[in-house]
């Protein structure tokens, strides 16, 4: 056993961060059904909270929105901080025995809204867990639009740091690096290209703080970046997110209700490079497994190269993928052409083969599936075996679904591979009308049988 590996899970832990919690999930974040269920049972309230991957607003010619941020106590906000602006971002830090429990946490969201007045509604909405009491918050990022000619959209994201490399010290920049990639990320689906402004959202005890201002200037300066520091929480508690904003000219790649049978679906990366790090990070828990899983054939140096492979993708935002995004979407107040441009877009993260399921949903049609392309698939199979993992075909943050008519489905693959991606036509649209999703190959070799038990019938 590693002592010194120990002691910085215990230095996270006394920083109110659960440096291991992810590892069997590869996240960190309330499960999707449970918050739609809490948020379905919010009565009354002034502030209506969605669950949608990002929001977005007309970009107006030459102004910038203005971002007020207020971090509220979660049992007692004071409301006096409340702003009269009609959109926000939310992220909430929720102990784990509220957020686990539909109705505890349904309760919990009412009580806290029912404090507020002005009216106002947040469309992306982040909900992250914790072991720790006193690590709970509430943080609203109030985006401000301003009156001008439209040109084009902004949109927005939010994230909070989940998976990350706990045998490097808290005050890394690799934690950093990561929370403010995972919210830029997202904006890179959506095709955004110009005008790039992150806010981080973070929190740690004083004597931090200088390094964690280095690192994020650091972070500004390589990828020319405006990097807004609003100071830390000041909850005294670890922690690392950020918001994110950034411009369009062209149409959204969203219109879901324009699918129709037939449209390729391409998958970017591969799905699985986070069972990698996960399993890493059981090596470093316990000496042992190196020699459980050599048995198995997989070397150390192997996985550990997998590891960090990974833990680079999710500390870099893919800058590339926004300008291919775009290439292939109408300008702003054009009409979308299904042999022309991308129809729809998805990200697949941590949900991994049950993005699908998500993507049916939205679109009201079946899918089927003909190829789930993985990465590092001995590992995959052997963490889903041994049940280290639920979901071995959860993936990194440059893994994302795109949707497009055959003719130029092969164009964009091509495109993406010339930038690093390793992207695979993986299926099609079916039906419209019943949404479901058939794998014609084998996926359950990556599920273990408690994340099969808790979907109950949208994959097969």
């Amino acid at each position: 056993m590693d002592q010194n590996f120990w002691d910085l899970v215990r230095e996270y832990s006394q920083l109110g961060f659960d440096p291991l919690r992810w590892i069997p999930t590869c996240s960190n974040e309330v499960d999707s059904k449970i918050l739609q269920y809490a948020l379905n049972g919010i009565k009354r309230s002034s502030i209506k909270l969605l669950a949608n991957w990002f929001d977005a607003f007309y970009y107006a010619d030459g102004k910038i929105p203005e971002l007020t941020r207020r971090v509220y106590s979660l049992s007692d906000p004071a409301t006096e901080k409340e702003v009269e602006i009609k959109r926000a971002l939310s992220l909430f830090r929720i102990h784990t025995e509220i957020g686990d429990d539909p109705a505890a946490l349904s309760r919990t969201l009412q009580k806290f809204l029912k404090h507020f007045h002005s009216k106002l509604l947040v469309r992306k909405n982040t909900m992250i867990l914790t072991s720790n009491h006193d690590s709970q918050f509430a943080l609203f990022d109030y985006i401000e639009l301003h009156r001008g000619d439209k040109v084009g959209f902004t949109a927005a994201n939010n994230s909070a740091l989940q998976v990350t490399d706990p045998t490097l010290k808290p005050e890394s920049e690799t934690h950093s690096n990561i929370a403010l990639t995972t919210a830029i990320e997202n904006l890179n689906l959506l095709g955004c290209t110009s005008g790039f402004r992150v806010f981080p959202i973070y929190d740690a005890p004083s004597k931090m703080l200088d390094r964690i201002g280095i690192n994020l200037d650091a972070y500004a300066s390589r990828y020319n970046l405006a990097v807004e520091d609003y100071s830390s929480l000041k909850i005294g508690k670890f922690f690392f997110g950020a918001t994110a904003i950034a411009n369009t000219l062209k149409e959204l790649p969203i219109r879901y209700d324009q699918i129709e049978e037939g449209m390729k679906i391409i998958l970017s990366n591969k799905f699985g490079a986070m069972s990698a790090v996960s399993l890493h990070m059981l090596t470093e828990m316990d000496h042992d497994n190196i020699a459980n899983i050599e048995r198995k054939g997989i070397l150390l140096n192997v996985l550990s190269a997998a590891k960090d492979e990974t833990i680079k993708s999710l500390s870099e935002p893919h800058f590339s993928l926004g300008k291919i995004i775009s290439k292939y979407c109408p300008n702003f107040g054009l009409d979308f052409d299904k042999h022309a441009h991308i129809i729809a877009v998805y990200p697949v993260s941590t949900d991994g083969i049950f993005a699908l399921e998500k993507l049916a949903q939205l679109t009201d049609a079946s899918i089927v599936i003909s190829d789930v392309p993985m990465k590092n698939e001995a590992i995959a199979r052997y963490v889903t075996e041994e049940f280290l993992m639920e979901n071995a075909t959860s993936s990194s943050t440059s893994c994302h679904l795109i949707v497009a008519a055959e003719n130029i489905a092969n164009l964009i693959v091509e495109e993406l591979r010339k930038t690093n991606f390793d992207p695979t036509i993986i299926g099609s649209f079916s039906k419209k009308g019943t949404p479901h999703v058939e794998i014609e190959n084998n996926v359950n070799q990556y599920l273990a049988l408690k994340a099969k038990m808790v979907r109950p019938n949208p994959i097969r």
